[in-house]
């Protein structure tokens, strides 16, 4: 019995002293990778972005701008966004993205607002969908 629990520290303190090797030195924290079907680039136009087969750049438009844009669960920045999802060879979402912009209040007299767009495997994948406080608008490619 006595041989099982020094066994148990013997292998507890092994595992404890490889965990402490791989932890990052100097106190620094480790970046979480950015989700792979969801790429943000605030950059050129799209006729620009030269995108693999079954990618497509959506641009993400508010108005007002500057609204918090989420994609996914993943904030993303402020709009306008242009960002590229997953597809089919025909324009269709493969799985469903959730899209939405956070309007924040700016002063007393108005609320936050969150407007959301789901999109389905049923859905062509359009050029670019504009936010509201009233709601979304797609515009198709």
């Amino acid at each position: 019995m006595l041989c099982s629990f020094s066994r148990l520290f013997i292998f507890s303190a092994l595992l404890l002293l490889a965990a402490c090797s791989t932890a990052p030195k100097g106190g620094e924290r480790l970046k979480a990778p950015a989700p792979p079907s969801q790429k943000s680039t605030t950059a050129p136009s799209e006729s620009a972005l030269k995108l693999p087969a079954g990618e497509y750049s959506v641009l993400i438009e508010s108005e007002p701008a500057g609204g918090i844009v989420v994609v996914g669960g993943v904030p993303l920045g402020r709009a306008p966004q242009r960002v590229v999802l997953p597809g089919t060879a025909r324009g269709f979402f493969r799985d469903q993205v959730s899209i939405k912009v956070r309007f924040v209040a700016t002063d007393t007299e108005h609320t936050s607002q969150t407007i959301e767009e789901v999109l389905t495997p049923l859905d062509k994948i359009p050029a670019r969908v504009r936010f509201t406080v009233t709601g979304a608008i797609r515009v198709a490619r």
